[in-house]
């Protein structure tokens, strides 16, 4: 199935303007990264429920403030948690840019949702940011019972997408933190877990379908700033183990990631654990913030979520 019109359209828009940027030397750099992934969401993510109440809080990782914020779709009921760790290459998103989404997977999956702004490279390279997570997840409780807000459950669900999927499979990977913060499902949409960027759809869909091999590679110099082992970091090459999370992964047909998507779903099932996978066509990577381009395909998706966290 090829791209749908509305989305190859916007590729079209991009390819187009490739070869003026060139001509006059344009520089990719954090700035214009993290402005880009906000104006895409603001001008393509548009229908959500704005009303839905939110409350802002931090929880401190040492001297830092880790902001988060908390969705509820029924106030005064207590719900299960999920925490939302956000995508953008580990350089870009954050709570604002991603405020759309979060509310409706908070409305569609029924669930308190509590989204963490970590803190983003180049000034905070890894694993900073999957440490600002692992300590949010773990005083999430603690800040909801602060602010009297009941929930049905310390059982936590986990989701995010692209760098925050990254995250979140990087977390599964260590037995003791899923252990004591009772992780019991993770949500992995459109995730990036191999960081080698040897997977056979990196090469066949690393040009021209919004995200490109070669920004990737750039994000990833920017994140690894310690000559770390990249395969060794990856999760998609940990050691899976039959205790893990429930997994839901999800990937997009016409995504450089999608392949490892699905080989980190066949690694959680070859361990014993429960996984299931979604494979959403039509679309490209980040569609979901695209979604007046690709309004069934994102609807498609927020069922599929809720349903897998609604079966026990």
């Amino acid at each position: 199935m090829s791209v749908k019109p509305k989305i190859n359209e916007l590729l079209d828009k991009i390819k187009q303007a490739k070869p003026y940027l060139d001509s006059i030397g344009y520089k990719i750099n954090q700035t214009n990264a993290r402005e880009a992934l906000a104006m895409m969401t603001f001008t393509y993510m548009t229908d959500y429920n704005k009303l839905l109440f939110s409350l802002d809080d931090v929880i401190m990782n040492g001297d830092y403030p880790v902001p988060v914020r908390i969705y509820h779709p029924q106030p005064g009921t207590a719900l299960p948690v999920a925490v939302f760790v956000h995508g953008g290459g580990h350089m870009s998103g954050g709570i604002t840019v991603y405020d759309g989404i979060a509310r409706k997977l908070s409305e569609s999956i029924n669930h308190i949702v509590v989204s963490v702004e970590y803190r983003l490279t180049p000034e905070f390279p890894y694993p900073i940011g999957i440490e600002d997570t692992m300590v949010a997840i773990s005083g999430v409780f603690k800040v909801l019972d602060q602010r009297k807000i009941t929930y049905t459950s310390q059982d936590l669900t986990i989701m995010g997408d692209s760098a925050g999927g990254a995250v979140c499979a990087s977390m599964s990977m260590n037995k003791a933190f899923v252990a004591a913060a009772k992780i019991k499902k993770q949500v992995l949409i459109y995730p990036s877990v191999d960081y080698t960027l040897t997977s056979p759809s990196m090469e066949t869909l690393g040009v021209g379908y919004l995200l490109e091999k070669a920004k990737v590679e750039w994000y990833f110099n920017s994140y690894f700033q310690h000559n770390e082992d990249r395969k060794a970091v990856s999760p998609v090459y940990g050691d899976f183990y039959k205790e893990m999370p429930q997994t839901l992964v999800v990937v997009a047909s016409h995504d450089p990631l999608s392949d490892e998507g699905i080989k980190y779903y066949k690694n959680v099932q070859n361990a014993g654990a429960k996984a299931e996978l979604l494979q959403v066509e039509g679309v490209v990577h980040a569609y979901l913030m695209l979604e007046n381009l690709c309004p069934e395909e994102c609807a498609e998706t927020y069922q599929a979520i809720n349903k897998f966290l609604s079966n026990v």
